[in-house]
């Protein structure tokens, strides 16, 4: 059998470098993994800390040895986060429960109203589009902490504050930084197919849920990555909105406040545990987090 000699253009781009240009990547590439190194190093340590005793953990910060490894693993710590650790009257599974319940509904609607917002403001001329865009983006320059309260007396007033219907209300707006990515990206997706639904006697609704929608599948699944990672990780919005719904993160934010002495380790392990969810969820999707928003699907 006759081996086909590999071309100049099947090497590759690595070995393509001159001896210098390795010397670059290669420093580089310790000092990104250097980096990297840093950032899970804390991860490390909080989960070593989580597998200590509680007298362990005050013992060891007293000698300053905070950085010892624990002389026998705790993992009683995890179960004791649940039964254990507690804010007003929620323990950890409540918190979890209510963390799910508010990302999906946060998630869902904030994209899906954002998918709407942006193709009709971007596909069809009204009299006031420019307007409506306009204030959609200046309403993002001003800062929150400017908002926060006409949002909270606005709330009170429609009788939805401490209520699940406060979210789900304000995700219905469908702008903010959701918006503008939906509104370019339909920017650039060609009448074309709208038209080609119209033809076959299709209406709008259908032209958008049949053809537009799925087209915009990779940037809303993207959007919803990063939406539910902020959602799961927002304490400040449930702290002020929803006081009696605590999530994991505004929970355990009120935990750490009330905590004793000798239940460090086990608010540790709670906050190990808090943070699987987004761990898991970048490992399997940050190839879709990263990549950019393109798309074809017209020729000629």
């Amino acid at each position: 059998m006759r081996i086909r000699k590999k071309e100049p253009e099947d090497v590759g781009l690595l070995f393509k470098r001159t001896k210098q240009e390795k010397l670059i990547f290669a420093f580089f590439f310790l000092l990104f993994a250097i980096y990297a190194c840093v950032l899970i190093f804390p991860f490390i340590w909080l989960f070593l800390s989580s597998l200590k005793g509680g007298i362990e953990y005050e013992l060891d910060n007293a000698l300053k040895q905070a950085f010892a490894l624990p002389d026998v693993a705790q993992f009683k710590n995890y179960f004791d986060a649940y039964s254990k650790l507690q804010y007003d009257g929620t323990n950890l599974w409540g918190m979890t429960f209510n963390s799910i319940w508010y990302t999906a509904v946060v998630t869902l609607e904030g994209v899906f109203f954002s998918s709407v917002t942006g193709y009709c403001l971007s596909k069809y001329n009204f009299k006031l589009k420019n307007l409506i865009y306009t204030i959609a983006v200046f309403s993002m320059t001003i800062p929150i902490v400017g908002t926060l309260g006409a949002s909270f007396k606005l709330a009170a007033d429609l009788h939805i504050y401490d209520s699940p219907l406060q979210p789900i209300l304000s995700c219905a707006g469908g702008f903010g930084f959701n918006f503008l990515i939906m509104y370019g990206f339909f920017k650039n997706i060609s009448w074309n197919y709208a038209e080609a639904v119209f033809v076959d006697g299709g209406s709008h609704f259908t032209a958008f849920f049949r053809v537009m929608l799925p087209l915009a599948k990779t940037p809303m699944m993207t959007l919803g990555i990063m939406s539910a990672i902020n959602c799961w990780n927002d304490y400040t919005s449930v702290i002020l909105f929803l006081p009696s719904y605590p999530t994991i993160a505004a929970g355990l934010y009120y935990v750490e406040r009330e905590l004793t002495r000798g239940y460090m380790p086990i608010y540790f392990a709670a906050l190990f545990v808090s943070m699987l969810p987004i761990i898991i969820i970048f490992a399997c999707f940050s190839d879709k987090i990263m990549k950019n928003f393109t798309m074809g699907g017209l020729k000629g």
